[in-house]
Parts: C-alpha cells; sequence; structure tokens
C-alpha cells in the first residue's frame, strides 16, 4: 500500500523517458533529483528491483544529458543494489 504513489511515479517517469534522445523536462536537476530519491525510497523499502529498476533510469537519463556524474553515482546504485542482492558476478563492471 505504502509503494503504491512510488510505483505510480516510476510508471510515469518511465513513460516520459522511453522515447529516445533528450526528454521535453522543465528542470532535468529536479529530474535527476527526483528519480534518485525514488530509488532510494524503494530501496529503504525493501524493494531492490524497484530501486534497481529506478537506478537504471537514472542512469539513461544521466547518459542522455552527458551527465557524467549523475551517471557514475546511479551506476553506485546499481552496484550498492546487486551487492546487497548477493549478486557480485552482475556487480562487476
Amino acid at each position: 500500500a505504502l509503494s503504491k504513489p512510488l510505483d505510480e511515479a516510476f510508471s510515469l517517469w518511465k513513460e516520459l523517458l522511453e522515447a529516445p534522445g533528450i526528454p521535453g523536462i522543465r528542470s532535468p536537476e529536479q529530474t535527476l533529483s527526483s528519480l534518485q530519491v525514488l530509488a532510494e525510497l524503494y530501496r529503504l523499502q525493501g524493494k531492490p528491483l524497484q530501486a534497481l529498476q529506478s537506478f537504471l533510469l537514472l542512469r539513461s537519463l544521466c547518459q542522455r544529458l552527458r551527465d557524467g556524474l549523475g551517471k557514475a553515482n546511479s551506476l553506485c546504485g546499481v552496484t550498492r543494489i546487486l551487492l546487497e542482492l548477493n549478486c557480485p558476478q552482475q556487480a562487476q563492471v
């Protein structure tokens, strides 16, 4: 029940960011922050797969915006989740 708003937010972000290229967003910084918060909230709720999906969505957006630091940060989140899931092979770069 608590994750329903998060699931709805993720669904909307995914739909918005599905199209190739740079999406028409008003504030890239705020969008990146919102996706980061979404991923961390999922992680804190004990929903690692949803957190992983959120971090991957964040990575994709950072890549399109040519935000190297944001991309590295999102990959750290992906790696942390994979290690928490006891998947060290998948966490290797």
